[in-house]
């Protein structure tokens, strides 16, 4: 009897834990089954909620990474373009300068003369000298522009029609010409395109309006002082060659002709010679050097250009001066003061430094007049180079 009360005891005691089955829970179970028979497609549902779920949050995971990818690219151009409509179009800091406002200076050079170090020289004393650029609504332009292309205001006579229809024909990267380095696109081009018809169209109106405008007085954006940036016209076509002149590997020493836009354009300024495609590289870039160093010398001579330096041996605080930059920019002055009135004592007043040639490194081309072919060229570079102020050859310093 004890050992079987004992069993029955164990039993009851094992049972303990677990709740007795009543007729409701009893019911609710048979409810519960009887539901799922009657829906076999309810788990089906859930399992396709959840997939959704599932895919809509990955559809955000997705878009997220984009907007991030996104940020990451368009972030940086968006930000600078909101930074020069603050600083130069907003008026919150200082008026707007308009595309036929008075500036300062317009310096004027050849390609490989030296301009874009002078640009940079002159940022460093505190003034906004565009380089290739007279458009302040986008670019820091408002003390002036040192250029090569602006100087066709001061070409001869009038644009010939082949010369607008070669230069607006299409882009040519390598050679700094875009009309929307002049204003804003009166034509409503689009700055999405580099070149399309509207932008050629804006060119043709730019070049016809801008080439000899300083004799016509018709110049859109004046310029109070012009003056004209010189290097010896040799340096000035080594730095060219190394440019634009692939080295011939048939030949040591020697080149092949110059790239095609730069013998497009050239062709484009100067009609008047029909040889461009026929010289060879040293008289292409010496015919384009002495051209333009005799057009802008007789516009100085004309009075158009009001003076002319060397970039040998200028430093930017001089040519601030000549330009009338530290009577009106105390920034520039201060710091021209700070270095010695621009002759030495510190980075302010350091030279143009046209030993530091980014293009012809350790003067690796270097030309003497009898490498120029022409002898018309010979006598030409000679006679820019003694008006420029540059004796001879053997007077000038060693400088590419």
């Amino acid at each position: 009897m004890a050992h079987r009360s004992d069993r029955h005891g164990g039993a009851v005691k094992r049972r303990a834990g677990v709740p007795t089955a009543t007729p409701a829970s009893t019911e609710t179970a048979r409810d519960a089954a009887t539901d799922e028979r009657a829906h076999p497609l309810a788990k089906w549902w859930a399992y396709a909620a959840v997939m959704r779920a599932l895919k809509v949050w990955d559809a955000m995971a997705a878009w997220k990474r984009y907007a991030w990818i996104t940020l990451v690219v368009a972030g940086p151009y968006v930000a600078w373009v909101c930074y020069l409509w603050f600083h130069l179009q907003s008026g919150l800091l200082r008026p707007p300068v308009a595309v036929d406002h008075p500036r300062p200076v317009l310096i004027v050079g050849t390609q490989s003369s030296g301009t874009t170090q002078m640009s940079h020289q002159l940022a460093r004393i505190g003034l906004e000298i565009g380089h290739e650029t007279s458009d302040a609504t986008w670019d820091f332009a408002r003390d002036g522009t040192i250029s090569w292309l602006h100087g066709m205001r001061f070409m001869p006579g009038r644009a010939p029609p082949a010369t607008i229809a070669s230069m607006c024909s299409r882009f040519r990267k390598s050679m700094g010409w875009h009309p929307a380095l002049f204003r804003e696109p009166a034509l409503g081009c689009s700055y999405r395109s580099t070149w399309d018809k509207c932008w050629s169209a804006e060119c043709a109106g730019i070049v016809t309006r801008e080439w000899g405008c300083a004799a016509r007085g018709t110049c859109e954006t004046p310029f109070d002082v012009a003056l004209l940036q010189l290097r010896h016209p040799m340096r000035t076509m080594e730095s060219l060659a190394a440019k634009f002149c692939p080295p011939d590997d048939n030949l040591a020493g020697a080149f092949k002709p110059p790239h095609v836009d730069f013998l497009e354009l050239a062709a484009a300024l100067w009609p008047e010679r029909t040889d461009w495609n026929a010289t060879g590289c040293v008289d292409a870039v010496g015919w384009y050097v002495a051209l333009y160093t005799r057009d802008m010398l007789a516009a100085k001579d004309a009075g158009f250009i009001a003076d002319a330096f060397r970039v040998e041996d200028s430093y930017p605080c001089e040519v601030a001066e000549r330009a009338g930059l530290l009577l009106t920019n105390a920034r520039a002055r201060a710091r021209c003061e700070k270095g010695n009135s621009g002759k030495g004592g510190g980075v302010e007043g350091a030279k143009t430094a046209k030993g530091k040639n980014v293009r012809n490194k350790n003067g690796r081309v270097r030309f003497e007049p009898r490498d120029v072919v022409s002898v018309e060229l010979r006598a030409l570079i000679a006679d820019v180079a003694l008006k420029g102020g540059y004796p001879s050859e053997d007077d000038t310093e060693e400088t590419s």
